[in-house]
């Protein structure tokens, strides 16, 4: 009788899955691990492509499944023993730990120990949260809700409900016509609360878990949140069912998808871990950005963060700009693939003569063909986005990031049958920014076309934007590069004679002699905007403008009125348009320093260079762990309250400087070439770059530095050949000797810049290599490590230039009266004589005498022997 028994229980719990338990299994090991003490009130999120998961350090949170805001408020309350009391988890969180694929919530009491392990499936509309419970006494765990089931703004809708189902041990969550479908619960559920069937309840509804101590090490306590949108309900509590029965196999699905990302692309190390740590963490946060929505499909949201009451998840809809921008990040550590799916979503809501916005009438004359959108949100379809709203395509810039981003995909890659197939895209698009251009100059301008880079305040109307214009300008130049490949003679033809044309009207126009920089923006009678302003750094990282006039320019961009020591700001702070938490004009974003750091490393500025994408790249540990927010103060180091907390365009801030510009890896597939061009800091002695692409090749870089020597191992995998350029920036002063491949010399040049002395040399690579550097060093400058703690003021050294004449180099610095500052020196025994500082157990010390809290401009003379 036993026996049957038995066997009866055994198929019950094979057919109905909901009652079996969770059995403790093994967490993969991560070492992309970041942990701190939680901050109760501080951001976190957990991000998949149908999901996102986005609240508190402690534990409270909103849940997303695409395009429903499925319920807010999450909470657990603990009760010990028969209490009524309740224990609240936010009141006793104590540590936060968080890798890509899942973040570990820690709740410490007398008598219990809880962690809340949460994760989303990467590509499933759910998520899982795994209770891991240590108790010596028994212990009730309820978590509660407020569901919600509102669409992503600006749609809405009415007859909610939610009620408890006791077969799938969770509550349902819909609307009167089903177009969305939600479950929150529990196989080990048991429930507590009855709301009404037909509406919402005005207080959380909650479920609870029984614990004993005896038994509470055996089991993981699984919440589960699955939904979909239109979809049958037998089909959403299948999901519901999959997702409870199979958590183990989902967990190690999502470990597996992130490893992947890890290992298919770029991988570096380097004597820096917070780096190290913020690139990872980089790739993960930018490929969280493509969201599949069930009527949409996959493309490039811009970022996420909290709602609260409301149904706009951070920035988490399309954006075409944004998707844009952020491709040159990641085309720079060879995520291809993501990158052509954002590029195609892109191009299904390219304006066309009735479409997606509608003729009002036959006899309406088509408008607009060709340009791109700006943004859509995920809710289209349950509204009409393009026709009752007027945000589709109020940008002007969009279109010609489009003609960049398409451009910088087809050189990394060499992928021409995108290019052919998206050609008639292209023309459409290239066409509508030559529409733009009314007066004949060769640029567009904003007339008619939209807004640039700005948004509101008195600089939107100027109609000549350097960024705007500068970036048709680039893109001229990737349609003649594109044109060449697909056999278009007429627009290689077209473009060819435009460019030149168009690049005399950007110098004429732009630059400011007796101010040594380019000019933000300029009147139709040609008067100049004579404040600093960052974002003609966005147009210098190409190849289009002089060279002098962009090093001058980088050089005043370095002062203090616009570096700060937490990052970038878009004005000068000595402009009468400056306002520190001003969204546009004079406060700090992680996307200035994307053109603003990496047009420092392409011209040699590597001191101030590094300054700063150390000082960008902080933001990723300061705040929700692994993410970055969108906009800080120009004055006090704080997140604005308007800011949200995980933007994609600043996550490629840093990414893009570190690969272009302090790594200088340049992948170009068309020439089955690959340049590297290093500009590291002086005091790393090792830098390993591994799983470069270049066409059918793989090719891993090992490189180990010691005072006067430099060695490259070269290491290819795959089929043919690779055209190598090796060209890494050593310090002024020092002097190239010899380079050597495999033992034997080869030519090179030694280019003197006045910021550094840089290699120029070229190999083909087929197999194995060993490059030997040998040259005569100088005295090396390099920064002192320092954090700038949240709520601080700037008060770090600012580095201007540095130039080595004769046998003496100078620093030019600007520092705060009596306060003294440091920098480390390498090669001290050259020093003959310095001014300006003391030298003492290989630091420099100096200060300027004085008052006040103004940065003051100081040089150190160091004369060598």
């Amino acid at each position: 009788m036993k026996q049957i028994k038995s066997a009866i229980l055994i198929l019950i719990l094979i057919s109905n899955p909901l009652l079996a338990q969770t059995p403790k299994f093994e967490l993969p090991q991560n070492d992309l691990t970041l942990t701190r003490t939680a901050q109760p009130h501080q951001y976190m999120d957990k991000i998949g492509s149908k999901a996102a998961l986005m609240g508190f350090e402690n534990g409270t949170f909103e849940m997303w499944i695409w395009p429903w805001k499925v319920l807010r408020g999450f909470e657990l309350q603990f009760f010990v023993g028969s209490t009524t009391q309740p224990i609240l988890s936010k009141d006793i969180v104590r540590e936060i730990s968080v890798t890509p694929e899942a973040t570990t919530i820690t709740f410490v009491y007398e008598s219990f120990t809880v962690k809340e392990i949460i994760f989303i499936p990467y590509n499933k509309p759910g998520a899982i949260i795994l209770l891991d419970v240590y108790t010596t006494t028994p212990l009730t765990i309820v978590p509660g809700f407020m569901p919600v089931m509102q669409p992503q703004w600006p749609a809405g809708i009415g007859g909610q409900y939610s009620y408890w189902d006791d077969n799938l041990k969770a509550y349902i969550i819909s609307e009167s016509q089903r177009r969305g479908i939600f479950v929150c619960g529990s196989p080990m559920a048991q429930q507590m609360a009855a709301p009404p069937a037909h509406m919402f309840a005005d207080n959380p509804i909650q479920f609870k878990f029984t614990v004993e101590p005896n038994k509470a090490n055996e089991n993981f306590y699984p919440i589960v949140i699955a939904g979909m949108h239109q979809q049958p309900r037998d089909s959403v509590f299948n999901l519901y069912k999959d997702l409870s029965a199979n958590v183990e196999k989902y967990y190690n699905q999502t470990f597996e998808h992130y490893k992947k990302l890890r290992e298919s692309t770029i991988q570096i190390a380097t004597p820096d871990k917070q780096v190290n740590l913020a690139f990872e963490f980089g790739k993960v946060a930018l490929s969280n950005l493509m969201v599949e929505n069930p009527t949409l499909g996959k493309g490039m949201v811009a970022g996420y963060g909290l709602s609260g009451g409301g149904g706009r998840p951070g920035f988490a809809w399309y954006f075409g700009g944004d998707a844009f921008i952020n491709s040159l990040a990641i085309n720079s550590y060879g995520d291809y693939q993501a990158v052509r799916n954002a590029l195609m979503f892109t191009q299904k809501w390219q304006r066309q003569e009735n479409f997606p916005i509608k003729k009002k009438s036959k006899v309406d004359k088509p408008t607009d063909i060709g340009k791109m959108a700006h943004e859509l949100s995920q809710s289209d379809g349950l509204i009409d986005w393009w026709n009752d709203y007027h945000y589709g395509y109020n940008h002007a810039d969009t279109t010609p990031w489009y003609l960049v981003a398409m451009g910088d995909y087809f050189r990394k890659t060499g992928d021409v049958e995108f290019i052919n197939k998206s050609w008639e895209s292209i023309i459409q698009a290239y066409k509508w920014c030559l529409s733009k251009d009314s007066n004949g100059d060769g640029l567009m301008d904003l007339k008619g076309a939209g807004l640039g880079v700005l948004e509101f305040g008195a600089l939107v109307k100027i109609n000549n934007d350097m960024y705007t214009q500068g970036l048709w300008t680039q893109g001229i130049k990737e349609v003649n590069l594109m044109a060449k490949y697909v056999g278009d003679k007429e627009i290689e033809k077209l473009s060819g004679e435009l460019l030149p044309k168009a690049i005399i009207a950007l110098e004429k126009i732009f630059w400011m002699e007796d101010l040594g920089y380019y000019s933000f923006g300029a009147s139709d009678d040609g008067k100049q905007v004579r404040d600093k302003n960052i974002f003609p750094t966005s147009i210098m990282i190409f190849d289009l403008l002089e060279n002098s006039r962009c090093e001058q320019s980088i050089k005043n961009f370095n002062e203090s009125d616009m570096i700060t020591d937490w990052g970038v700001r878009n004005l000068s702070n000595k402009s009468a348009l400056y306002e520190p938490t001003n969204y546009n004009y004079g406060t700090v974003w992680g996307f200035n320093s994307l053109f603003a750091n990496a047009a420092q490393y392409k011209y040699h500025y590597n001191l101030p260079a590094y300054s700063l994408l150390s000082n960008t790249l902080q933001h990723t540990f300061d705040y929700g762990l692994g993410v970055f927010p969108e906009v800080f103060s120009g004055d006090i180091n704080t997140k604005l309250g308007e800011a949200y907390n995980n933007q994609g365009f600043c996550t490629s801030g840093y990414i893009f400087p570190i690969m272009t510009g302090m790594l200088g890896v340049n992948v170009n597939a068309l020439e089955n070439k690959l340049t590297f061009a290093p500009k590291l800091p002086m005091q790393w002695e090792w830098l390993d770059v591994k799983n470069v692409k270049v066409g059918k090749s793989v090719l891993n870089l090992t490189n180990k530095l010691k005072n006067g020597e430099w060695k490259l191992i070269i290491e290819k995998s795959g089929d043919g050949k690779v055209n190598f350029d090796f060209m890494p920036d050593l310090f002024p002063g020092s002097k190239l000797n010899s380079v050597t491949v495999d033992g034997n010399p080869i030519d090179f040049e030694e280019l003197n810049h006045e910021q550094a002395v840089q290699l120029k040399t070229n190999i083909i690579v087929s197999a194995k290599h060993e490059i030997i550097v040998k040259y005569k060093p100088s005295v090396e400058i390099y920064l002192i490590d320092a954090t700038t703690p949240i709520g601080a003021t700037s008060e770090g050294l600012k580095i201007i230039s540095q130039r080595f004449s004769g046998n003496r180099l100078y620093i030019d610095l600007e520092i705060k009266p009596a306060k003294e500052y440091r920098l480390g020196i390498i090669n001290e025994k050259l020093i003959k004589s310095i001014v300006g500082a003391r030298e003492l157990d290989g630091k420099l010390y100096f200060k300027t005498p004085g008052s006040g809290n103004e940065f003051v401009k100081h040089q150190i003379m160091i004369e060598i022997k």
